[in-house]
């Protein structure tokens, strides 16, 4: 009789680790890192550090760091980025990667600010773009 106690005990056991490990989920294999290459990098880094200069720029109203504010909630970086390049590699010799002010403006733009018509109809003050 001592045996069969045993016995049970045992097979409790056995089967109460076995329905344990059943019940584990198996973990997925982690998911590669999205591929970018190092220009893709930089001009995101370029984009972002322009991003903030407006932010942090007295020259800049706040409509216009409102609409930034909410392009970077709303969107990732590397979407801004794409647009940014786009924008950019469609108007050869208008943009330069090297004059914030005008990259800013671009960005202003592709976050959609447009200013506020005036009443004569005609476009109020375009944004102000500084460092």
């Amino acid at each position: 009789m001592r045996h069969i106690a045993t016995i049970m005990a045992s097979a409790a056991l056995v089967l109460g680790a076995g329905s344990a490990f059943a019940a584990t989920p198996a973990k997925a294999p982690p998911k590669p890192a999205p591929t970018t290459d190092k220009s893709q990098v930089e001009d995101a880094m370029l984009y972002l550090k322009v991003l903030i200069s407006g932010l942090q720029s007295d020259k800049v109203e706040q409509p216009v760091k409102g609409a930034l504010v909410g392009c970077l909630y709303n969107n990732s970086l590397g979407k801004i980025t794409d647009s940014m390049d786009k924008v950019i590699a469609e108007n050869p010799g208008k943009i330069h990667r090297d004059n914030p002010s005008e990259l800013l403006s671009v960005m202003v733009r592709i976050c959609g600010y447009h200013p506020e018509q005036g009443p004569s109809g005609t476009a109020g003050k375009t944004p102000p773009t500084g460092r």
